[in-house]
């Protein structure tokens, strides 16, 4: 999810929203949301799963608000 992540924001995708859930044994369903407009200037959401640990989410949470706060 990371790598996917590192794709997304170094390629200028919307990245709306990041989340997971952790299960008891430290492993957890986690999600990228990108948003984007076609031609017509419909938004499009879609949504990637993954399964990651939770110092990898820790990572894309980290990386994610340093690109969040620096465009804004």
């Amino acid at each position: 999810m990371l790598a996917r992540l590192r794709y997304l924001l170094s390629e200028g995708f919307e990245v709306s929203s990041l989340g997971s859930c952790d299960d008891q044994l430290g492993r957890g369903n986690a999600m990228i949301t990108i948003t984007r407009r076609n031609e017509r200037g419909k938004t499009r959401t879609r949504t990637e799963i993954f399964e990651v640990d939770s110092h990898e989410m820790d990572a894309c949470m980290n990386l994610y608000l340093a690109h969040v706060t620096k465009r804004d």
